[in-house]
Order: structure tokens, then C-alpha cells, then sequence
């Protein structure tokens, strides 16, 4: 019974301290990137760019294009192609890492290293106005 009892107080200090202190830095991965997370569905409303043909990338893990998607007509569509792309991947938030009237790029929120198919899988997306040899920065 006494060895219940000192389990049940040492239980107890353990909450406390982790209230206190919260959660361990190894308990989620720390953000070091800034940028607002915003949920998947909501990047159909992000459109800050001006009507214009706008050309999408999607970029993998490793930093290389998992695939191109082209010219669109508006930022509207490609944001379209890429939430329905993200959705296939099971990504539900989003961290905008870079946002102008000529640019956006946006990526998965976590990245968490493991995995046999490492840097293959999707990580985010940049979309550019097409133009003025804007699309090297799609591949920078």
C-alpha cells in the first residue's frame, strides 16, 4: 500500500512540473522557420495576387520539384491544384513562408525526418507570376 501511495505523489509531481514547464523540446518539433500556419482549406482564399498567368511547382521534402504544374490563368486555379494535391498527401496546415503580389510559397508544417522514402515525399509549393524570367525563382 505504501508503495501505491508514493507512485500516486510521485505521479502527482510529474504533472505539476510538466504543467508548469510544459511539454519537453523533443515532444514536437521546434519551428524555427517563421510564417503563418493556416489550414489547407483556407489557401483557396489566399489569393493576393493580380489577374495574370501565374505558373505552380510543387516542391519535395529534399528541396527539388516534385512536379510541375504549369501555366494557370489565375492564382485561384493553381491554389485549387495545389490544395487538392496536398489533401492526397494528408497535409492539413500550411506554413506561408513568403507572400507578395508576385510570389507565394507555402509548406507543410512539419517535417518529421522519418521514413524510408525520405525527401521524396511533398513538402509545399511556390507559385509565381508568369513573366519577366519570374519562373527561376521556382527552382531557388
Amino acid at each position: 500500500m505504501g508503495e501505491f501511495i508514493a507512485f500516486l505523489i510521485l505521479l502527482a509531481i510529474g504533472g505539476i512540473l510538466h504543467f508548469i514547464m510544459g511539454p519537453t523540446p523533443g515532444a514536437q518539433l521546434i519551428d524555427t522557420n517563421k510564417g503563418e500556419v493556416i489550414p489547407v482549406e483556407e489557401l483557396l482564399d489566399f489569393a493576393i495576387f493580380e489577374d495574370g498567368v501565374v505558373h505552380a511547382v510543387l516542391i519535395r521534402q529534399s528541396g527539388n520539384i516534385y512536379r510541375d504544374l504549369g501555366a494557370f490563368v489565375s492564382a485561384e486555379a493553381a491554389l485549387a491544384e495545389i490544395v487538392k494535391s496536398f489533401r492526397r498527401a494528408k497535409i492539413d496546415e500550411v506554413r506561408v513562408t513568403h507572400a507578395d503580389k508576385n510570389s507565394v510559397a507555402v509548406y507543410r508544417r512539419v517535417y518529421n525526418f522519418i521514413g524510408r522514402a525520405e525527401g521524396k515525399k511533398l513538402a509545399g509549393a511556390r507559385i509565381v507570376r508568369a513573366g519577366e524570367d519570374r519562373e527561376q525563382w521556382l527552382t531557388a
